[in-house]
């Protein structure tokens, strides 16, 4: 009978196995907070998440982004784990800022720092503030029974 349980949970952990699968480059996500925008460039992150990018998309503005990923399988999709950071880099190769992660827990500074400074509004510059004051009119709407005779008059 002993043998019996070895031989099905040696099965279990064999048929639990052949389902595995893993997808993109393992990275440490804890080390994304020793990054800096505008310094650190995509070799010095590459370094630093112990992996290279798993896929670049390239930006018409010269710009591009990395997108660090992985993806662990066990049992056809039935329990996985999976963990992305995708960060853009400048035409000059070092990062400008965090676009976007998933299943990563950062402290809300280290995002704030890697999200980057807050883009200027764009205002037009030719806008003045108008000379005049609006001009203020009172409506009244007579209620329920009211004659709209009573409305007020003037100023």
């Amino acid at each position: 009978m002993r043998g019996y349980i070895h031989l099905l949970a040696t099965a279990a952990i064999a048929v639990f196995l052949a389902g595995c699968a893993a997808t993109g480059h393992n990275f440490d996500p804890g080390k994304l907070s020793t990054l800096t925008p505008g310094q650190t460039t995509l070799e010095e992150a590459s370094r630093a998440l112990t992996a290279p990018p798993a896929k670049f998309y390239k930006q018409s503005d010269g710009t591009f982004l990395a997108l660090w990923s992985f993806k662990i399988t066990f049992v056809a999709d039935g329990l996985y784990s999976r963990k992305e950071a995708l960060l853009q880099f400048g035409p000059d190769g070092r990062l400008m800022r965090l676009v976007d992660s998933t299943n990563i827990l950062l402290e809300p500074w280290e995002r704030q720092k890697l999200l980057g400074p807050a883009p200027a509004p764009d205002l037009p510059q030719d806008w003045t503030r108008p000379v005049t004051e609006p001009e203020v009119q009172t409506i009244y709407i007579p209620g329920p029974g009211e004659p709209s005779g009573l409305a007020p008059q003037g100023k």
